[in-house]
Parts: C-alpha cells; sequence; structure tokens
C-alpha cells in the first residue's frame, strides 16, 4: 500500500510539474507575441527617401575631404577612376535596363567633358571628390528618371515603345543631364563667385 501511495504522490509531483512547465511554456508563448508585435510596430515607422537637388543647394563653405563609397587615387585623373558598375536601385524591366545602359557610356564619357569644358571656361577648380559626388548622384538618380519618362509615354499601360522612341528618350534624358550638370555648375559658379 505505502508503495501505491508513492507511485501515486510521484505522479502528482510530475502532474504539477507538467502544470508548471506548461505555465512556463504559455507565458514564453506570450512573451514572444508580445516582442513580435513590439518588433512590427518598430519596424514600421521608416524614413522615406530623401530627395535634393543640387540647383537648391548653396554651398558657402566647403572643407575637408568627403569619401563615399569610393576613395579617389591621387594619381589618377577623374575619367580614369574605377566605379562600380552595380546600380543602388535595380532597373526593372528590360527596356529600361536597355536605356540604362545606353545611358552609362554618356556619364562616363561626356560628363567629364562637361565638367572640364566648364571649369576651364569658368576658370573654377572642380575637385575629384565633387566630380565623383556628381557621378554617382547622376548614377543613382538614372534608374528612377527612367522610370518617370517611360511612365510619361506610356500613360495607359498598353502602350508599346518602339526602338525610335527609345532612342528618342535616351537623347531627351543625355540633353536632360547635360542641362542639370551645367545648371549645377553654373550655381556652384555664382556660390564660389559670391565668396
Amino acid at each position: 500500500m505505502e508503495q501505491s501511495n508513492t507511485v501515486w504522490q510521484q505522479l502528482a509531483y510530475l502532474e504539477q510539474k507538467i502544470n508548471q512547465q506548461t505555465q512556463l511554456i504559455q507565458e514564453l508563448k506570450d512573451k514572444i507575441d508580445e516582442l513580435s508585435e513590439a518588433q512590427k510596430q518598430s519596424s514600421k515607422s521608416q524614413v522615406e527617401k530623401i530627395e535634393y537637388n543640387f540647383e537648391q543647394l548653396k554651398i558657402e563653405t566647403l572643407e575637408g575631404t568627403l569619401n563615399i563609397g569610393l576613395t579617389p587615387h591621387k594619381d589618377l585623373p577623374f575619367e580614369q577612376l574605377d566605379l562600380p558598375e552595380e546600380s543602388s536601385e535595380p532597373v526593372t524591366t528590360p527596356m529600361e535596363q536597355q536605356i540604362y545602359n545606353q545611358l552609362l557610356p554618356y556619364i562616363r564619357k561626356e560628363v567629364p567633358k562637361i565638367i572640364n569644358d566648364f571649369s576651364n571656361e569658368n576658370d573654377i577648380n572642380i575637385s575629384d571628390e565633387w566630380r565623383v559626388i556628381l557621378f554617382q548622384d547622376l548614377r543613382k538618380q538614372l534608374p528612377n528618371r527612367i522610370k518617370q519618362h517611360i511612365q510619361n509615354l506610356n500613360q495607359d499601360d498598353r502602350l508599346i515603345i518602339d526602338r525610335e522612341q527609345v532612342t528618342m528618350l535616351v537623347n531627351h534624358i543625355k540633353k536632360e543631364i547635360s542641362q542639370g550638370v551645367t545648371t549645377y555648375l553654373n550655381n556652384t559658379k555664382e556660390n564660389y563667385d559670391e565668396s
């Protein structure tokens, strides 16, 4: 009889332990749910994309060195700097990729010429760091500009854009880039002249 009492006591003890473990598991599940909810709430607060235009910047004093993703070699001129190929924002359609690939050589070859010509004509020294920053900014803005122009052409989402329109679009964006760089350089020159 004593032995059956002991078995019952052991079973009661084990049942008590199971209940304690079940309660602990439930408390842990509640804590996980609470933490998961808190994480969802904290991840909802996002900083939206910040866009700026160089035309709106007024630089009174610029000192020091700013390197963003690239350390220019002092030996190499700006035109020979090797910049990464991948864009920060993926181009989603084959047409956008085609246009992007047609515009990159223009940015690599013609934009430095525009900067050099402007610098020589206006007797302004534009540092390689500023050239790199300008180049990187153009590359970052390019995918969105391409998408915007394609959307403007394709208002009803049914229009098929042919090769002639792609060429026209590439030329239009090249002209925009050239005008934007020139406007930026003119504003930089005005700020340079004022100081």
